[in-house]
């Protein structure tokens, strides 16, 4: 699970090496997604990153991003998202305050505020600054909040812009799924079936596979 990556800040591209570690519990686990995909990915992240710490200031920030985590959990949401924001007012930039604004997110997303989520996805996306591993989760958040707003066209738009950047990402299958399901609710038939065998085609034998299958035959 990557207990031995670097803690140092430049060693970033060790972070994405544990987010990815993620992909085959999510590939076997798609249905319990509901964080938009993403929630999960930070908790992997967090169980990682405890082990083996000193007490630096780097530990400080995932400790404090774990109390967060905790109470977003554990349905105190109000609690969870006033630990993030001084979570970034005191480590702004940080590794772990930019997973904290992802996580804000996605507690938008669970309430249905989305287009606080939506706001706060896309911040992410739009920052120059943003940690390499945070930017496709977000960008995926973006596409499913859209989706879930009713936003059709933009949702379908957002991501095959996803799919072009990140298509061998571990989020591609709901993306993709998105995709399919936006294509359809838009009314444009030959393309959400194309999509929806495009789905079988590149993830034979998993859940993506025959949810697609299933969603073709309707």
């Amino acid at each position: 699970m990557g207990t031995q990556w670097a803690r140092q800040e430049s060693k970033k591209n060790e972070l994405a090496d544990i987010v990815e570690s993620g992909v085959l519990w999510t590939r076997v686990h798609p249905q319990v997604l509901t964080w938009a995909g993403v929630g999960i990915v930070a908790a992997i992240i967090f169980g990682a990153a405890m082990i083996n710490r000193s007490l630096t200031t780097k530990e400080e920030t995932w400790s404090r991003f774990g109390i967060a985590q905790s109470y977003a959990y554990a349905g105190q949401t109000a609690t969870a998202l006033d630990q993030i924001k001084t979570l970034n007012e005191q480590y702004p930039g940080s590794p772990a305050a930019g997973f904290g604004t992802l996580l804000s997110a996605d507690i938008f997303f669970q309430q249905k505020n989305y287009e606080e989520a939506l706001k706060t996805y896309q911040s992410i996306a739009q920052d120059p600054a943003a940690q390499k591993a945070v930017l496709p989760l977000a960008r995926a958040g973006i596409t499913l909040t859209l989706e879930a707003k009713g936003d059709s066209k933009a949702a379908a738009e957002s991501a095959q812009s996803y799919l072009d950047q990140h298509q061998d990402h571990f989020l591609a299958p709901q993306v993709h799924a998105a995709l399919a399901r936006c294509l359809a609710a838009a009314g444009d038939k030959d393309k959400s079936r194309a999509t929806f065998e495009r789905i079988e085609f590149l993830y034979p034998n998993t859940y993506w596979a025959d949810w697609a299958k299933s969603q073709k035959a309707l």
